[in-house]
């Protein structure tokens, strides 16, 4: 079967279903729970220790959840993943804002942040992203999807755009990290349904995109599957 590889950028308003829209993601999947809300998608779970090794994929479980409270864990974890020793096809961080965060307070505590301190945020953060989307590379036991799950906001005065609600340069940065970058957002149909929208392009002053050119300026109640389909074609 043919390595159909995506990283991928969630963001979007609270409540647009990014974490729902993660959980497509191909299984077994490995969740990096950040924000405590991984616990409210459909998928059958399992937690996980990295101290120990991971689970074997026994067909009683789609995610593995990493509930993240350091940056500590996280290298853990990403340890067995670089070393190809688990069965994961999929590595969702839910959220890559709240990583971010923690981080802040790990380098500034309660301190206002100084130039430095936004250096070290995009170092550290675009390393992070990096490693991540790396293993889709691996040489013996590739990710099949990573996902980043960010929040948005608007930045910029003259030109507001919305963008993944990022601290400092990674705001703008982390779309060229990634194959796509999409923009989740939530509205009601004419019969009164909440539908969900995922767009691809930068329109409208919001940043998204799409490096394949494959999956239009947006997607109604998009799921993963169904990008990975677009992208490469239906599997046999």
């Amino acid at each position: 079967m043919n390595h159909r590889s995506l990283t991928l950028v969630v963001h979007g308003e609270s409540g647009a279903g990014k974490s729902w829209l993660a959980d497509t993601a191909p299984s077994p999947k490995l969740v990096f729970d950040v924000e405590g809300g991984v616990r409210f998608t459909p998928s059958r779970k399992i937690e996980w220790d990295p101290r120990v090794a991971p689970p074997e994929a026994d067909g009683t479980w789609d995610t593995a959840v990493v509930t993240t409270t350091d940056r500590d864990v996280i290298r853990r974890a990403f340890q067995w993943l670089a070393q190809g020793q688990h069965p994961f096809k999929s590595v969702i961080v839910d959220s890559l804002t709240e990583v971010q965060k923690r981080t802040v307070d790990d380098i500034a505590g309660t301190n206002q942040l100084t130039m430095q301190h936004y250096g070290i945020l995009l170092r550290e953060g675009d390393a992070l992203v990096r490693a991540f989307r790396d293993l889709t590379l691996h040489p013996t036991h590739p990710i099949d999807v990573v996902v980043f799950v960010c929040g948005s906001r608007e930045k910029g005065q003259e030109h507001p755009v919305v963008r993944p609600a990022l601290m400092g340069q990674m705001a703008e940065q982390i779309g060229y990290t990634v194959d796509v970058m999409a923009y989740l957002s939530v509205f009601m149909d004419g019969e009164g349904e909440i539908d969900r929208q995922a767009q691809f392009v930068q329109l409208n002053g919001v940043a998204a995109k799409d490096r394949t050119g494959r999956l239009g300026t947006g997607m109604e109640n998009p799921s993963i599957p169904n990008m990975l389909d677009l992208i490469y074609g239906q599997e046999a």
